[in-house]
């Protein structure tokens, strides 16, 4: 057995040279023999934490990157479950945390069928996960029951393995539009439109019980920090206690203000809307006197809802409030195979690299970017992606993907 101590300050040491090191590199820095180094540097090698490289007739060894699998997993539009044998949730994505109406605190290492994602776990689901070791990957179809709704789903179950090398399984499930199944591939616009109703109207519900549920977490800690007030005798103490009591008022007054604006009472069906004139009804309500701002989006139309998710509104107070130096903003597009590529670029601070994998999710604070999560929820409706690829430092790049089906052209682009 390799001394863990010893492959701990390898893995250390690794970390410290970027360039890689050879093995007579790393056995001199921490003083052990050279046969030493060699085996615990094999032993990362083989576990998938390092890798090799040849320069020369030297060996360097660097450790290897790792993906960040939350981000990876948030890519989906699909929920994503993974777990070990015993049923213990060890990843989730937002999407299933969203459907599940759950935050990852409350599920995460904790035995599923006593959580709230119990629903997805039918006795067909069980059954092949406990074949899953002799049958192999597998699809099935199910329903899921929350309450008085069910929803048909189709899942994918996947068998994995954990770096310690212990098996565990990977849940892909979507849910099925109703009539999907019924309709040639030639759908009339009016089944997709109700389709993308039914889907807009869960996809609100879901966005509601998220708001309920942090209100409610900030009102008990409102709660608790008045009694707190109550019982201070300390004027300091007095003085922090209702700074906190404030900041935890703005922090709700904040999100109410959220729900107002994103989730309408009156859910509509998404349309085909121009592509400009979302953008222009954004432009009318921001100042952008000091800013240049550059777009070629005309004549086309896309299949979202009348704002397109706030996402507009939502850019363009970033650059406002956070690019700090933006003089120029530019909205260009262009056709991919892909589909529709809308681009949303600025020549500002930037992003901080540390801050992207966060940048969509639901987090706590004023200050977070609870907008974004709302508007690349708004645009997953109608398929509608969304991700950031600019450099910090030199402005932000919003990447707007609109599939094929979702956009068409009523000229020339």
């Amino acid at each position: 057995m390799a001394d863990r101590g010893d492959i701990d300050r390898i893995r250390e040491l690794l970390q410290q040279h970027e360039k890689g090191l050879t093995i007579e590199e790393v056995a001199s820095n921490l003083d052990i023999n050279r046969s030493t180094a060699s085996k615990y540097l094999n032993s990362l090698v083989f576990s998938g934490s390092a890798t090799i490289r040849k320069l020369g007739p030297a060996k360097l060894f660097y450790l290897r990157e790792c993906l960040p699998l939350q981000q990876l997993l948030d890519c989906t539009f699909d929920g994503v479950v993974v777990l070990d044998t015993d049923l213990v949730l060890q990843e989730i994505n937002s999407n299933a945390l969203i459907f599940f109406s759950t935050q990852l605190e409350e599920v995460k290492g904790k035995n599923v069928i006593n959580s709230p994602l119990q629903p997805l776990f039918d006795e067909d689901t069980c059954r092949a996960l406990r074949d899953l070791p002799e049958n192999g990957e597998c699809e099935i179809e199910g329903t899921i029951s929350i309450g008085k709704d069910n929803w048909r789903a189709r899942k994918k179950i996947i068998p994995i393995q954990f770096q310690s090398g212990t098996p565990g399984a990977c849940i892909i499930f979507r849910i099925i539009p109703p009539a999907e199944g019924t309709h040639s591939m030639s759908q009339q616009p009016g089944d997709i439109s109700n389709q993308l109703y039914i889907k807009a109207c869960r996809q609100v519900s879901q966005l509601n019980t998220l708001f309920r549920r942090f209100s409610q977490n900030q009102l008990s800690h409102a709660e608790n920090t008045l009694k707190k007030i109550s019982q201070v005798t300390n004027q300091k103490n007095l003085h922090d206690h209702i700074q906190e009591e404030m900041h935890i008022l703005e922090n709700i007054r904040f999100h109410l203000n959220l729900l107002e604006e994103y989730l309408d009472d009156d859910i509509k069906a998404p349309d085909w809307y121009p592509l400009e004139g979302i953008l222009n009804r954004a432009l009318d309500t921001r100042n952008l006197a000091h800013v240049r701002f550059f777009s070629d989006i005309r004549e086309i139309e896309i299949f979202t809802d009348m704002d397109c998710g706030r996402i507009f509104p939502t850019l363009l107070d970033n650059s406002i409030v956070h690019g700090k130096k933006v003089t120029s903003i530019r909205v260009t597009s262009m056709e991919t195979k892909e589909g529709l590529l809308i681009i949303y670029a600025d020549d500002g601070n930037g992003i901080p690299d540390d801050e992207k994998p966060t940048l969509f999710e639901w987090g706590h604070g004023i200050h977070r970017a609870h907008s974004l999560f709302l508007s690349r929820q708004m645009l997953a409706i109608t398929d509608i992606s969304l991700r950031e690829t600019g450099t910090y430092g030199r402005g932000v790049r919003f990447e707007i993907l609109v599939p094929a089906g979702r956009w068409r052209t009523t000229g020339k682009i």
